[in-house]
This record gives C-alpha cells, sequence and structure tokens, in this order.
C-alpha cells in the first residue's frame, strides 16, 4: 500500500533533524523547472506563485540561489502543515520512519513525488501552477502515477483534490 498526501505551503529547512537517506526520484525534472523559474522576471513569478510581495521576495531568492544537492533536509521534516505537526514526525522511531519510507508519498508541485526521507530545499510552488509554457499537472503527466503504482496499485489517497487529480494512468 501507498499512502499519498499533500504538501504543505510553509517549510523549512530542518537539516539538524535527520539526514536525508534518499535523493528525490524525478530531480532532474525538478532542476529543468528550477531552471525555467530562474529565469522568470518578478511579475512573472508573482502570477506563477500567486503571493504576497514578502512571499515574493523570499521564494524569488530562493529559486534564484538554490542548490538543489546542498543544505537538503528531509521532506516529511521540512513541510510545517497541520497534518505535518500533527503527524509528530520528530517523534518517530528508526523503524516507523522506514515503514514511512516504503508507504507515504508526498506529492510536489516542484518535485513530483517525494519519498519522507528525499532529501529537499524549501521552495514554493504548487501544483495548480501555470509556467510559460505549460502547468504542472502537464509537466508531471503519467509520471507520478507510474512511480506510485510500480510496486503497490493500492493507494490510501490523503491528499487534497489539487494534488489527487495528478495521480491518473
Amino acid at each position: 500500500m501507498k499512502i499519498i498526501i499533500s504538501p504543505a505551503k510553509k517549510m523549512i529547512n530542518s537539516s539538524d533533524d535527520f539526514l536525508p537517506e534518499s535523493t528525490p526520484v524525478f530531480l532532474s525534472k525538478t532542476q529543468q523547472l528550477l531552471e525555467e523559474l530562474k529565469t522568470y522576471s518578478r511579475q512573472d513569478l508573482k502570477q506563477v506563485l500567486k503571493c504576497n510581495d514578502q512571499l515574493l521576495a523570499l521564494n524569488e531568492e530562493r529559486f534564484q540561489t538554490m542548490n538543489l544537492s546542498k543544505n537538503c533536509s528531509c521532506a516529511l521534516m521540512s513541510y510545517v502543515g497541520l497534518q505535518y505537526q500533527h503527524m509528530g514526525s520528530h517523534l518517530f522511531s528508526m523503524e516507523e520512519l522506514n515503514y514511512l519510507q516504503n508507504h507515504l508519498r508526498i506529492l510536489s508541485g516542484f518535485y513530483g513525488i517525494l519519498r519522507p526521507l528525499d532529501g529537499i530545499v524549501p521552495y514554493r510552488l504548487e501544483m495548480q501552477a501555470k509556467l510559460k509554457q505549460f502547468d504542472l499537472i502537464q509537466y508531471w503527466g503519467n509520471d507520478l502515477y507510474n512511480e506510485l503504482t510500480k510496486d503497490e496499485h493500492l493507494i490510501l489517497n490523503l491528499a487534497s483534490k489539487e494534488y489527487s487529480q495528478t495521480i491518473k494512468a
């Protein structure tokens, strides 16, 4: 069984908790997204992110200075939404973390699909974002479904409608 959840909008770099044990499966596609986002004007980025000026400034700096292989923290510990706070991920035993690593998947507009211990950097990019050339649902296409179901076809969907719609054959 695979369990899918949505990411949270708010993120931190929690590299003090656990060191990442894996790399996001679609890191090369994430790098392509990053390269495109780096070319956007401030106004273009504001339209894509649909955020206020303070969040725009933070994320504009993030994208311009982002290195996807440095200062990474575990995906599960990086999101700061209600579901992540209530999970209490910092209290998990290694056995529980291993279970989650094998069964839990976080859907992401920027990374595609993440395992809990994948190393990521803070970002803001919702799945509904419309980039200049395509929207993210088009960009990820069947990749997320294929990755999710390559070993397992039973899916417990706890993701929002926005993210659930990306899982299609």
